[in-house]
C-alpha cells in the first residue's frame, strides 16, 4: 500500500479530473466510484479497478488489487461527493455491444429512450435491481451513463446490471429479430397499464422527461399504455412512473419474493 500525502499527487489530479470532466472520462474511458458499497459492487461485478484510495486501511481489506494507495483524511474530503467516504476508485469502463446479448430468464428489457438527467437514470436503475430485472436498453442517451451522479442515485445498481447503449434503429431491429413484443408507454394512450399482459417475451419503452416516446418507437410497438390518474396533475417523475411500471410487470409475471 502506497501512501499519498500531497493534493499535487498525480494521481490524485487524475481523480478530480475524471470526477469533473465528462469528455475525459469518454477519452480515457474511466470513470470513480466512490463509497465502500458500491466500490465492492463494482468489484464484486468484474469491472477492472485501475486504481483504489482509501483513508481508512480496514476499507481496502476486502480488495485483492494491485494498486492500493492511503489517502490522508484531508486529502479524501478533497476528491469524494460525501465527507464521509473512506474509499474511492478508478474504473474501466464495460463496453456491452447488442451482438454479444445473452438472453435472460425474465425475457424482459427496459428501454429508455433518450433520457436526460443522470440521478433519473441512476433511480431507475435501483428500481431495475430492487425489481429482479437485469436487462435495460439506453437509446440516443444525451447523458453519460457513468456519471458520478448516476452512479450515487442507482446506489451500485449500475454494475449489477447488463446495459447497453445503442441506435434507436438498432434496438428497434434487435427487438423484432429476437421475437420481443414491444409496449410503449404513452400519456395519450387510451389503454391502461393494467390492461396490457406483460407475461410474454416484451420490452418496455419509456420516453424522456419532457417528451413522449418517438414516433418510430409508436409505430414498432404492438400496443401503447398509460399510467391511469385521479388528481390535477398529468404526468410523474420518469423514474416514479418507471417503477410502477416494472412493479406490475414483476406482480403480473408473480416472480416477487416478500420474504426477504
Amino acid at each position: 500500500m502506497k501512501l499519498i500525502s500531497s493534493a499535487n499527487n498525480k494521481l490524485i489530479k487524475e481523480v478530480k479530473k475524471l470526477s469533473k470532466n465528462s469528455s475525459y472520462r469518454k477519452k480515457t474511458n474511466r470513470f470513480i466510484v466512490e463509497g465502500l458499497r458500491e466500490v465492492k459492487l463494482c468489484f464484486d461485478s468484474d469491472y477492472k479497478i485501475d486504481h483504489l484510495f482509501c483513508s481508512n486501511k480496514k476499507s481496502c481489506n476486502d480488495f485483492s488489487i494491485a494498486d492500493i494507495n492511503f489517502v490522508q483524511k484531508e486529502i479524501m474530503n478533497m476528491i469524494t461527493y460525501r465527507e464521509t467516504s473512506e474509499i474511492l476508485a478508478i474504473v474501466t469502463k464495460k463496453e456491452n455491444s447488442l451482438e454479444n446479448y445473452i438472453h435472460n430468464e425474465n425475457n424482459f428489457i427496459l428501454v429508455l429512450e433518450k433520457p436526460e438527467k443522470p440521478g433519473n437514470i441512476g433511480a431507475i436503475l435501483r428500481s431495475c435491481d430492487a425489481l429482479g430485472f437485469s436487462d435495460v436498453f439506453i437509446s440516443d442517451t444525451k447523458t453519460e451513463l457513468y456519471n458520478p451522479n448516476t452512479i450515487r442515485a442507482s446506489m451500485g445498481a449500475l454494475f449489477r446490471l447488463n446495459i447497453y447503449e445503442d441506435k434507436k434503429d438498432r434496438i428497434i431491429n434487435f427487438l423484432k429479430k429476437n421475437n420481443f413484443k414491444i409496449f410503449g408507454s404513452l400519456i395519450e394512450s387510451v389503454k391502461k397499464i393494467n390492461e396490457i399482459n406483460f407475461n410474454s417475451k416484451c420490452a418496455v419503452i419509456m420516453g424522456t422527461e419532457s417528451d413522449s416516446i418517438s414516433s418510430e418507437f409508436i409505430r414498432e410497438s404492438n400496443e401503447c399504455f398509460k399510467i391511469p390518474m385521479t388528481g390535477n396533475v398529468d404526468s410523474l417523475n420518469l423514474s416514479v412512473s418507471t417503477g410502477i411500471i416494472l412493479y406490475e410487470v414483476m406482480n403480473q409475471r408473480k416472480s416477487i419474493n416478500f420474504n426477504r
